[in-house]
Formats: C-alpha cells, structure tokens, sequence
C-alpha cells in the first residue's frame, strides 16, 4: 500500500492510499523523450486566446514577429444545407501571454490588423494575475498607432503577476468587418 497526504494552506488534507503491487518487468523512458505538456518552460511567454477563428490564427502567432502572422478572431462559415453562412464579429475577446514567473507589468505593446475584415477594438481592459486573481489595470492610457500592424502602446499603474490578459471589445459586433487581429504582442519588463 502507498499512502500519499496533500495540504495546502487555506485547505484541508487529503489522503489517497493505492494499493501497489510489485512490477514483473520495468519500463525505462530516456530523459531526451520526455517533452512537458503546456506551458512548455523552454517556449516561455506562452500565448492563449478565449476564442481564434481559424487554425491559422492561433495566440502563438502573435509572439513569432512577423507581421504576416497573427491571432484573429475572425471566422467565416460556409452555408450548410440547415444553416445559412456567417461571418459576423464575436463581441468580445481575450488574449493572454504567461511568462511562468512573477514580474512587474506596467505597459504592453499590441500591434492591431486594420483591413476590410478587421478593426481596432472599441475598448481595451488590460489585467494582470497575481497568482490568486486577475487584478484590472489603474490609470490605464492608450496610445493608439496610425498604422494597420504598427504597435498600439497600453501603458499603466505598474502590476506584478505571471500573465497579463487583454480583453478586447469589438467596434462592429455582428458585422465582416467587426473581426480583431493581432500582429505582435510584447510586455516589456517593468
């Protein structure tokens, strides 16, 4: 029998006991074959999204500086013989980047898409996770850029956490053009 007790401040202990019976053959997996699972440490910030429209867009493509990758929300979806075709913008999502560690956060660049299917957000709300909650950013200003994939610079009243999200509102929900793209996504060190 193997008997395994876990505590955590702020909970009460668990106990498990697994009844473990003496192995005929032994398995042994090199150290070269094992690859962690998400977050991978080594692939540090990581992105995630509440929501990418297509496979192409995924969050990663917003950390590979370049421009002709991206994050995007935006879909299109083909008519089918019991629904019609649809392409209008979510009304709201979110982006996040997780560098694995606590740090200090106080601006964050975000280079936006404007082309027929994408426009800037209508509102952006910028938080931070300090390990038990997402604290929204204070004294927020946002200096938005003249330019389709130039940065858009958030600056704010300094945070420290692990992960910073930015939760974007679109300025056309429901229309083609409403969609939001990402280019780049950086948060210098504060």
């Amino acid at each position: 029998m193997v008997r395994v007790t876990a505590r955590a401040e702020g909970l009460r202990a668990g106990t498990a006991t697994v009844r473990a019976t003496r192995a005929k053959d032994r398995a042994e997996t090199a150290p070269a074959a094992f690859r962690p699972e998400h977050p991978d440490p080594v692939g540090l910030p990581h992105a995630d999204a509440s929501y990418s429209g297509r496979p192409d867009t995924l969050p990663a493509a917003m950390l590979d500086k370049d421009p002709a990758t991206g994050w995007s929300n935006g879909f299109h979806k083909q008519a089918t013989a019991l629904l019609p075709a649809f392409d209008g913008a979510r009304t709201e999502d979110w982006v996040s980047l997780d560098h694995g560690r606590t740090r200090g956060f106080d601006r964050v660049e975000v280079s936006f898409t404007v082309d027929a299917a994408h426009s800037l957000p209508a509102a952006i709300e910028v938080a931070v996770w300090d390990g038990e909650a997402w604290q929204a950013a204070r004294e927020t200003e946002i200096g938005w850029a003249t330019a389709s994939d130039a940065p858009t610079v958030i600056t704010f009243k300094s945070l420290r956490g692990s992960r910073i999200r930015l939760t974007l509102t679109s300025r056309h929900p429901g229309e083609p053009r409403g969609a939001i793209r990402i280019s780049r996504l950086e948060t210098p060190t504060a």
